[in-house]
Formats: C-alpha cells, structure tokens, sequence
C-alpha cells in the first residue's frame, strides 16, 4: 500500500475490507485506525469489539468513514 495516502487514515473512523489467504470471503471491520507499523506490516485498529491487528498484506480495501452534517 501507498505509505504516504495511508499515513492521513491514523486517528479516523475507517471501514477496513481484509481477506485471509486461504478465506473465500473477506472481513469487514469498523474502527479507528490507531498506528501503522511499516516494518512488521500490521495496522491497529480499535474498534466496538476491541483492539486489534490486522495485516497490511491481506487488506483490499480502506475507506474513511463519511461525516453526516447535513442532516
């Protein structure tokens, strides 16, 4: 993954899409991307169930979570 494009997610909601080799289905987590870990390739992300890691490698898909201030 771009380093510098994924640096601006630390500290914001995300919606996290990961796929464990060997899975057929990916996973969807939701939480706060806490720290970035570049040299072992893990993110931490604290969400509803916990904190927790999740690898760089098995990610397909990050996206910050969009504000409803319109309402």
């Amino acid at each position: 993954m771009i380093r510098k494009g994924i640096d601006k997610l630390i500290g914001k909601e995300c919606k996290i899409i990961a796929r464990e080799p060997g899975e057929e289905y990916p996973f969807v987590v939701f939480g706060t991307l806490t720290e970035i870990d570049h040299t072992n390739g893990f993110l931490v992300v604290d969400s509803k169930e916990g904190i927790g890691c999740i690898n760089i490698a098995t990610v397909e898909a990050i996206r910050p979570k969009i504000k409803d201030d319109y309402l």
